[in-house]
């Protein structure tokens, strides 16, 4: 069996071994195969199968799983993805039957996740079919996914490596004259010419930026800042990299403010460590920006988070706040940026994706930690 076969199989196992603990005799897996970072995909995570369509994985507390597929013929493509259990291909007007069926065929009572991303039609339909609506299963799939397993450490690194790739290309074709469409393309090519398969890319030019967003047709000029929150998608598995770029070059007060940044991300980096409290990064990051008299802007609508978990997805194991309750654990994987609107500059961006580590953090994005620029 396979490294990323057997990794798998373990995360069945600690699924199977909270279904137990909670009482149930089964789970539901539903997803509508709409990815995106903000909403990690179940089956994925259980599986490796990436689908193409809604589908469904039903795992027994004791037994072999089953993966309902769509359409029909996603079944091979799932069966070289997939390492164990039955696989079933069916058309989406079938789904709705199968899904029941097998699910009828779980030793109750089981739970469910996915319920949120059915359509109502379809959710309306399954419940009727198998009479009754089963328990909410979500935590159960979230604590069983809150580490990477090695095969997944291996994505994600491979995406911080095309993150890294992606920003300095984008520090080598920046100039004053092209739109920042035409710098998010560039940045686009290189990084699929490299084999990321999507990307979560926001850019932000100009004097003065209020945010990090998405980009539109604003020339570019000399002495903008340019802002970019980079992240690609490689087999599924996500890594960012958040870096501050200036078409010419910076004035004092721009070093000042952004060396604040980097002693905050030093200082978030400080304590992240397995065993430590997740809220500790946040608090390490706040305290260094306020004690430079931006306190103030280290909450909403300035900032948000100072980072949150990525992979598959950009919301397990958890947001990085100050209230933030996730213990950290060995081989959870994030990002920490404190990127912060300064007044006296506008918004400056400076993060790193990172595995957690028993003595500290792995830091995967290598691009220097400094603020980049080129004179013109």
């Amino acid at each position: 069996m396979t490294s990323r076969a057997s990794e798998l199989q373990e995360r069945l196992r600690e699924v199977r071994s909270a279904l137990m603990q909670k009482g149930l005799g089964g789970l539901v897996a539903y997803y509508g195969a709409q990815h995106n970072m903000l909403r990690p995909d179940p089956i994925m995570l259980l599986t490796d199968h990436r689908a193409l369509g809604p589908s469904a994985l039903f795992v027994p507390a004791l037994g072999a799983p089953t993966l309902v597929v769509t359409p029909r013929w996603d079944e091979a493509r799932a069966r070289e993805a997939c390492c164990f259990g039955e696989i079933i291909g069916v058309g989406e007007d079938e789904l709705v039957a199968e899904m029941a069926r097998v699910a009828r065929a779980l030793p109750g009572p089981i739970a469910m996740i996915g319920t949120e991303v059915m359509t109502l039609a379809r959710g309306k339909a399954f419940f009727a079919e198998l009479g009754f609506e089963p328990r909410d299963g979500g935590d159960i799939v979230r604590a069983a996914s809150r580490m990477r397993k090695s095969f997944e450490l291996e994505r994600v690194r491979k995406a911080a490596e095309i993150a890294d790739k992606g920003f300095e290309h984008l520090c080598a074709v920046a100039r004053p004259g092209m739109r920042e469409y035409d710098l998010a393309a560039e940045v686009e090519a290189a990084m699929q010419s490299l084999g990321s398969e999507d990307n979560f890319g926001l850019i932000a030019t100009g004097s003065h930026n209020v945010a990090v967003r998405a980009v539109n047709n604003r020339v570019l000029e000399a002495g903008d800042v340019v802002i970019g929150e980079i992240t690609p998608c490689y087999k599924g598995y996500f890594a960012q990299l958040c870096r501050t770029f200036i078409l010419g070059e910076p004035t004092d007060l721009q070093r000042t403010k952004f060396d604040m940044l980097i002693e905050a991300e030093n200082a978030g980096l400080a304590v992240t460590r397995a065993g430590l409290p997740s809220s500790g990064i946040a608090r390490a990051i706040n305290d260094v920006i306020g004690k430079y008299g931006y306190a103030d802007y280290c909450r909403p609508p300035y900032m948000r988070t100072r980072g949150h978990g990525l992979g598959l997805g950009g919301v397990m194991p958890a947001d990085l706040t100050d209230s933030s309750a996730p213990i950290l654990e060995r081989d959870m994987t994030f990002v920490v940026h404190p990127n912060q609107y300064v007044p006296e500059t506008g918004y400056l961006m400076l993060g790193d994706t990172i595995v957690v580590g028993d003595a500290g953090p792995v830091i995967l994005t290598t691009t220097p930690q400094r603020l980049f620029w080129r004179a013109s």
